[in-house]
């Protein structure tokens, strides 16, 4: 399982300017409903943006729709849906030629990567992922001759992400028996002190056990973790983590008010207590909405400054604290 963050979810990367207003609509509506976790919602939207556009010359919003539908299935576990969706997508869209189809195509090539990533088809996901990593330089390229450094950053960003999910294939290969990879939770990191804007993301890689984290199998990079309660004390054994939740991991930069126990070089395992409203159109959201934070008593993260996205209403449920 992968908990990829709303800002990665291929869908939300699309272009979709050059879809139907009717399309347009109904696949903004399945991506809220996506946020809020509606699923039953967000596949009825994305069928019917689906149905709308079976129709000649509109390649783009059929494709548009397979990939939204890809998500949704991808989000609930109807991983053979998800596959044949995303494949079907990829395969429309490399037809599309031209600079103006780059970016669509580097989706496609990602989303297919992350679907084999989740099916533990290693080779394939990274054969894709490098694909994708060489359409999204290309469409970087063509963003900046048309003018819209906001694409451009957007491009930067996902090429990162997308190199952090090749990073945590190329380290686990070595470390994990085959029997145990089916029992793997990967949260996304955000680092929120690297130079120049780079490596901001990572992976952090939890065995699960029915419902119950393994404490001693928390691994990001080559570093293990050790999973403390919020408060610093010991988190008691087999505690049950729910990841269906969404949960993201986040740098704890420095120390603040309320930070007991926690120091820096520490990370803060944060639960999405409430998804919330789909960020506004236009809004970016990524490692730039990540700053400076302090826990409170009750464990909820406080940050100083803007309030980011990526992290909402989320709030503190351990601290990883490295194994020495």
């Amino acid at each position: 399982m992968i908990n990829v963050p709303v800002e990665f979810i291929p869908s939300w990367l699309l272009t979709c300017e050059s879809v139907s207003h009717h399309s347009q609509t109904l696949l903004k509506q399945s991506r809220c409903a996506v946020v809020e976790q509606d699923w039953a919602e967000a596949e009825r939207y994305a069928l019917n943006a689906r149905d709308a556009s079976q129709r000649p010359g509109q390649i783009v919003d059929h494709v548009i729709a397979l990939i939204h539908l890809a998500d949704i299935y991808r989000g609930v576990g109807r991983l053979g849906p998800a596959l044949e969706y995303n494949e079907k997508a990829q395969q429309m869209l490399k037809n599309q030629s031209g600079p103006t189809h780059y970016h669509n195509r580097a989706v496609a090539d990602y989303a297919l990567g992350l679907i084999h990533h989740v099916l533990g088809n290693d080779s394939k996901a990274l054969y894709w992922y490098e694909h994708a990593q060489a359409l999204f330089e290309r469409a970087h390229l063509h963003w900046g001759i048309s003018g819209d450094p906001g694409r451009q950053e957007q491009c930067n960003r996902v090429i990162q992400w997308i190199s952090a999910l090749s990073e945590s294939i190329n380290g686990q290969a070595a470390a994990l028996p085959d029997g145990q990879r089916f029992n793997l939770a990967w949260l996304p990191v955000f680092h929120t002190q690297k130079p120049d804007q780079e490596n901001q993301y990572g992976l952090a890689r939890f065995l699960i056990t029915c419902s119950a984290v393994k404490t001693d199998e928390i691994r990001m990079g080559d570093q293990i973790y050790t999973l403390l309660q919020p408060n610093g004390q010991p988190l008691p054994p087999n505690q049950g983590l729910d990841f269906r939740v969404p949960h993201f991991v986040v740098e704890i930069k420095k120390n603040g008010r309320g930070e007991k126990g926690a120091l820096q070089g520490d990370l803060a395992l944060v639960r999405a207590t409430s998804p919330g409203a789909a960020p506004a159109e236009g809004t970016r959201v990524g490692q730039s909405e990540c700053g400076d934070f302090f826990r409170d008593t009750s464990g909820r993260i406080n940050f100083v400054g803007k309030k980011p996205h990526i992290i909402g209403g989320g709030g503190v449920v351990a601290v990883l604290q490295p194994k020495l």
